[in-house]
């Protein structure tokens, strides 16, 4: 089942059945320690998160509500994108899963970090 956000991307949902370890279903919802030093990254069902915005390398909170918007679908290269918006910002991030609790998060094809589940 994938869960959807509304209205900004009514296409898109942060649970996703991904082909991972031993077939196992794996998704974005929880709280995750990133190895970059920074917060912990919380992301809920409904869409709301904290600490994935991020202005080049580093994280960049300007206040305000935060929401992530997951692809349930990888593309070829088994990367997933999150558009992570906390207006005005906006910016689309890749992730790839390393496993069921392990994710490496990019922008623009440089990886940024890679975060565990908590």
């Amino acid at each position: 089942m994938v869960r959807v956000l509304a209205p900004v991307l009514a296409a898109v949902g942060l649970t996703a059945t991904l082909s991972g370890c031993g077939g196992d279903s794996v998704d974005i919802v929880g709280n995750w320690s990133p190895d970059d030093g920074s917060s912990i990254k919380t992301i809920t069902e409904s869409g709301q998160c904290t600490g994935m915005y991020y202005n080049g390398s580093e994280p960049l909170d300007i206040g305000g509500g935060m929401t992530c918007s997951f692809s349930e679908d990888a593309d070829n290269d088994g990367m997933h994108t999150m558009v992570v918006s906390q207006p005005p910002n906006q910016e689309t991030l890749e992730l790839k899963f390393l496993d069921d609790d392990t994710v490496e998060v990019y922008n623009g094809g440089t990886l940024l970090f890679t975060m565990a589940r908590q």
